[in-house]
This record gives C-alpha cells, sequence and structure tokens, in this order.
C-alpha cells in the first residue's frame, strides 16, 4: 500500500509540474516595447552633477542601487554613490549619498554586497581591497582602517573576479592569481599562487575576463595582446581549481584564433563569459564591431550558433576593456555598448519580438554596465552630458511568471530577478527552490530572507513557499 501511495504522489508531483511548465509557456510574452520607467529617479533617469561616469552597479538586499564611479575624469578618485530602489540619492549614505575613495581607475575594478552586508570593493592604483560598512564609511576593523593593498607584478590589472566569497581571482598581466581577502596569495594554486598564461612563443592570454565555472573550473578568456602585432587573436583556456591546465577542453587546455571575420583590426578579445544549463559556454568580445561566440563544455566552438559559432552586430559601436554589457534574458541574451541594448536568441541571431525591432536606442545617455533589478527592470551606469547617471527601463519578459510574487499586499517580494548570487526574500520565509522537472535542489526548514543561490547552473527556477504560493526566477 505504501508503495502504491509512492507512486500516486509522485506522479500527482510530476503532473502538477507539468501543468506550471504548461502554463508558463501558454503566458509566453508577446512583443512588447522597451520604455524608460517614470517611477525612476526623473522621468527615468537619475543624474549626479560634478560627478563623472559610473563604471560598476550592484544591488543590496532591498535593491537598492550603488554605483560606483569615477569623478571628473576617466582616471579621478573613485566614488560610490547610494540610491533607493527607485533611483532616489540615499543622503545618509557617506557624505549625503556619496563616498570618495583615494585611488585612480588604472585598473579593472568590481564591488559587490558581501554576506555580511558590507560594501567590497577590488581594483584602484595601487591595486587594493577596501571594504565599507552599509552607510558608507570604511570599516576600520578591515585591514588598515579598511584597506589592503596587493602586491602586484603589474599596473594595469585586467580582469578581477570577486564571485566566491572565500577567495578572488587576479588577472595580472600575464598570469592569474589566487588571494583571500585578507589580501594573502592562496601558494596552493599553480606556482606559489600564480598561473603563468605564457604557454610558448607563440602562445599568449591577457586574462580580460575570468569566469568560475560549475564544476568549480576556471575559465580564462581575453586576447593573444602584444604577442601578434597587428594580428593578436582571441583566447581562452581552462583550468582546474588547483590552477593546472585542464587538458581535455580544446587543444590540450587552449584554445586560439585570429577572426578574419571580425574585420581584421589589431586587437580582438572576449571580455564576458556566460555559462548556461547545458555547460555550454557563450562569450561576448570585440574586434571592430561587437560580436558572441558559442562554445561546447569540451571547448569546441558550437558550429550551430551564428555563422559556424560567432555572431557580429553591426549596429553596436566596440566595446572598451572596461564595460560589461552581456546578460542573459531567460533563454535569450541582452547585449549593448555605447548607448545601444540588443536582445539576442539562443541561436545567435537578433531577436526582433524585442521593442518589436531587437533593439533599444538611448540616444544621449552612454553606459559601461547593466544589470537587471527585476525580471522586467534593467537599470544602466554610466554618462549623460558628462555627469554620473543611471537610467532604468522597462524589458518585457520572455516568459511571464507563473504567480507573480508581487501582486498584493501580502505578497512575497523575491529580488534580484535574475540573481547571480545571493536571491533575498522580503520576509523570512521557508521555501523550496526546484529546477524545471520539478526536482528539489534546495530547501530550508527555518524561515530564511537570504539564500545562497551561487552554485546553481544558469537558467530558471520555480521557487515554493510555505504558504504556498509559487513563482519562478532566473539564475544568471
Amino acid at each position: 500500500m505504501k508503495t502504491i501511495t509512492t507512486f500516486f504522489c509522485s506522479h500527482i508531483r510530476a503532473l502538477v509540474f507539468a501543468c506550471i511548465v504548461l502554463f508558463c509557456c501558454l503566458q509566453a510574452a508577446t512583443a512588447q516595447s522597451v520604455t524608460l520607467d517614470s517611477t525612476f529617479g526623473k522621468d527615468g533617469i537619475t543624474v549626479i552633477s560634478n560627478v563623472g561616469i559610473i563604471h560598476r552597479i550592484i544591488f543590496d538586499q532591498f535593491g537598492n542601487i550603488f554605483a560606483l564611479g569615477t569623478d571628473e575624469t576617466f582616471f579621478g578618485n573613485l566614488v560610490i554613490i547610494k540610491t533607493d530602489f527607485n533611483g532616489i540619492i540615499d543622503k545618509s549614505f557617506g557624505i549625503n549619498g556619496i563616498t570618495s575613495i583615494e585611488t585612480t581607475l588604472t585598473s579593472i575594478s568590481e564591488f559587490k554586497i558581501t554576506s555580511e552586508k558590507k560594501i567590497l570593493f577590488v581594483g584602484g592604483d595601487p591595486l587594493c581591497i577596501i571594504q565599507l560598512n552599509e552607510d558608507g564609511s570604511f570599516d576600520n576593523s578591515f585591514g588598515d582602517n579598511g584597506k589592503i593593498i596587493l602586491n602586484t607584478i603589474y599596473d594595469f590589472i585586467p580582469s578581477v573576479n570577486i564571485e566566491n566569497d572565500d577567495f578572488m581571482l587576479i588577472g595580472d598581466g600575464a598570469s592569474i592569481s589566487k588571494y583571500n581577502y585578507n589580501g594573502k596569495i592562496d601558494s596552493t594554486f599553480g606556482i606559489d599562487g600564480n598561473v603563468s598564461l605564457i604557454f610558448d612563443a607563440e602562445t599568449f592570454i591577457m586574462p580580460l575576463c575570468i569566469k568560475i565555472l560549475h564544476d568549480h573550473s576556471i575559465l580564462v578568456a581575453g586576447s593573444a595582446y602584444n604577442y601578434f602585432p597587428g594580428n593578436a587573436p582571441l583566447s581562452v583556456c581552462k583550468l582546474n581549481s588547483n590552477g593546472n591546465l585542464f587538458k581535455d577542453f580544446a587543444d590540450h587546455g587552449k584554445w586560439i584564433m585570429y577572426l578574419e571575420g571580425g574585420g581584421g583590426v589589431d586587437d580582438q578579445y572576449f571580455k564576458e563569459i556566460i555559462e548556461d544549463t547545458n555547460g555550454n559556454l557563450l562569450l561576448f568580445g570585440s574586434a571592430n564591431k561587437p560580436f558572441m561566440s558559442c562554445f561546447f563544455a569540451n571547448g569546441e566552438v558550437n558550429k550551430n550558433f551564428g555563422d559556424n559559432g560567432f555572431s557580429y552586430f553591426e549596429d553596436l559601436m566596440p566595446i572598451s576593456v572596461f564595460q560589461k554589457g552581456f546578460l542573459q534574458h531567460e533563454n535569450k541574451y541582452i547585449i549593448g555598448s555605447c548607448h545601444k541594448i540588443l536582445s539576442v536568441n539562443q541561436y545567435g541571431f537578433l531577436d526582433t519580438a524585442f521593442n518589436n525591432i531587437g533593439w533599444f536606442d538611448l540616444e544621449n545617455f552612454h553606459f559601461n554596465h547593466f544589470e537587471f533589478q527585476d525580471i522586467d527592470k534593467l537599470v544602466l551606469g554610466g554618462s549623460s552630458n558628462g555627469n554620473f547617471s543611471l537610467v532604468r527601463l522597462n524589458i518585457p519578459p520572455p516568459e511571464l511568471s507563473v504567480i507573480p510574487f508581487n501582486n498584493s499586499n501580502n505578497s512575497i517580494v523575491v529580488f534580484p530577478n535574475p540573481a547571480k548570487d545571493y536571491l533575498y526574500f522580503s520576509s523570512e520565509k521557508k521555501f523550496e527552490i526546484m529546477d524545471m522537472q520539478g526536482k528539489v535542489l534546495l530547501k530550508s526548514e527555518k524561515p530564511v530572507q537570504l539564500v545562497n543561490v551561487s552554485h546553481l547552473k544558469a537558467g530558471v527556477y520555480f521557487i515554493k513557499f510555505e504558504c504556498g504560493r509559487v513563482g519562478k526566477f532566473i539564475k544568471s
């Protein structure tokens, strides 16, 4: 009898989730326009005068926005500004909403909100780790009054990865180094904490992007910069968690190629990486024009993506090494540079249902970074007429959620959506996170308000709360 009951219950669960998936498919959104969100800032834009340009944006557990940039000039001092969810300056942060950091942006800079709700910044010249309190003041319990200076070989640091809470990876010239957040190098990684990316006299990788994959291996991509004058090819390699070359990937761990179709420019490089739910690797880069490429997990180019594995976008300006403009949007991708964003489908072609034409032009606004604040709200950070600026767009999602999280006064607000590292709830709840087949991947028997989803593969997941409410979120 017990066996029959178990069999019956399992089939009921399978039927329920089949219905949920069918409901999602039937509710697929039709083509809709992208619009400036008039509820954000002033008519969709927040401008901070007399401050230069935004380079990075992040959100805290309440959806408040932190924007990192430089004052007045590109190599000026760094500043961090905080606004609320709707782009209104939080005057209680720093001094009237602004915290200044005396270091210049000659290297790639990244920052995040830690699990202790601290603001952690890595970058600058000299390269340093800086930790701030929630109110924008320096955390004097961290390092030397909130700062740790890192000793690196080169002045220019092309990439920083701070996805993991226990360690960070730094692209240092033609090598990768592993540090903890106290500034101590991990001597077990590579040779004394450093992995050289100079493989021979003609094979050299400048790491312009680093991605920790779901199997804990490390994908490094960029360009064989300065090794082939006038002919710098695209370069990718894969390392295991100890820093050894992953020999089963591509050609004994590395892939090098010059893009003839890229326009024949001096420098070609990969800048950003996304790993999808199947382990495929999507890379965004630039030659004389931005492009996307798709690799299988073993390093083989997916010839069915775009034109033999590559898609070129004539209408976008080339991206710089400082820009970040590549996000997964369910089974599609948002890419962009300068003042225009495009939607690309899973096959590498322009998604013409997006804004009815496939792109959206922000005209007088120049952005360096964008992130989803919610499933249908995209925040972009950059500059407008030489001033620090944020813009929020309404982006129609490819699909509608099963049950909206925020459709009543008793709603459960879940954000950000898509989520990269942490998923936050508006109040403490018990939950279960399931894949599209209904398999429970994460659950909590006690009410919580934060869950770490960084280890989940990119894709769409269901989340069910103790009250029975079911919704959907995207892991980016």
